[in-house]
């Protein structure tokens, strides 16, 4: 195996990261093995080592770039919208699409284990999820209804995640309208959830 060069760190790491993800999606029920990301990225384990120095490390990385994503796929989508309540409605498609995809499913489970069994690492999901919340209540929309949406997008998240009987199909679109409307203020136009989720995703 060779060496990961070190002409562009930045890409490199990105190359690492991507061979990790694929690893969780297939193996997210098992702790990550550094031995497994150096194969699935066809690179020896001291390059891999180079660039995180520990298991540690790398799942630091992944949990970085995974609500990194997130942060930025929500604020790109409220800053196109930018009606009141568009951070919330972003918030909600975001985490609700993808219906449990089972490979993302797998990675974004092997990433929250290892979170939630790090008490620095759930101290800063913590401080994420305070830093959403805050954004979520000034929406310009009643701070409560704001909130409520997000609560049950987080359910429903997890509920995908989880496999705990996430709803489908007909009853998942009429429950992703009823969340939508909550976030549109009186007298303001409806706001047309996308079309996959009269479908289910």
């Amino acid at each position: 195996m060779a060496v990961v060069p070190a002409s562009d760190p930045a890409a490199t790491r990105q190359r690492l990261l991507d061979a990790a993800w694929r690893v969780l999606t297939r193996h997210g029920d098992q702790p990550l093995s550094l031995d497994a990301v150096a194969r699935e990225a066809e690179v020896s384990k001291g390059g891999l080592l180079h660039h995180f120095p520990t298991r540690a490390s790398l799942i630091d990385a992944l949990y970085d770039r995974w609500n990194d994503e997130f942060d930025a796929e929500v604020t790109g989508r409220a800053v196109v919208d930018d009606r009141p309540g568009s951070w919330v409605r972003a918030y909600l498609d975001v985490s609700t699409e993808g219906n449990g995809q089972p490979g993302e499913a797998a990675a974004e489970v092997g990433v929250l284990a290892a979170l939630i069994a790090d008490p620095n690492r759930l101290r800063q999901f913590r401080e994420r999820y305070d830093t959403w919340q805050s954004r979520i209540v000034e929406d310009r929309i009643d701070p409560a209804l704001a909130t409520l949406v997000r609560m049950a997008a987080d359910g429903m998240w997890l509920a995908d995640l989880l496999g705990l009987a996430p709803p489908t199909g007909d009853l998942r679109g009429q429950l992703l309208r009823m969340l939508r409307e909550l976030t549109v203020p009186p007298g303001q136009p409806s706001a047309t959830p996308p079309v996959s989720e009269a479908t289910g995703g």
